[in-house]
């Protein structure tokens, strides 16, 4: 038999299966704030059409840019 214990003695303690359903849940909907809140792109293009985008990229977006181009490099 397992011991259970809260920080508030008369609260429920959740089952494994409620622990499960309810990281699922945050799980869901931290996805679905992350893809709401970053543009996405998944295209086959030229390479000059790109650099031509790169172009029109804010600081921010450059920077964002530069370290995923980092990260491949160095892999």
């Amino acid at each position: 038999m397992v011991t259970k214990s809260t920080h508030e003695p008369k609260a429920k303690v959740m089952s494994a299966t409620d622990v499960w359903y309810d990281a699922r849940e945050i799980a869901s909907v931290l996805k679905h704030n992350l893809l709401e809140s970053e543009p996405m792109v998944r295209v086959q293009i030229p390479l000059s059409t790109f650099l031509n985008a790169v172009e029109n990229l804010d600081r921010e977006e450059l920077l964002i840019l530069q370290k995923h181009i980092e990260t491949r490099l160095a892999s």
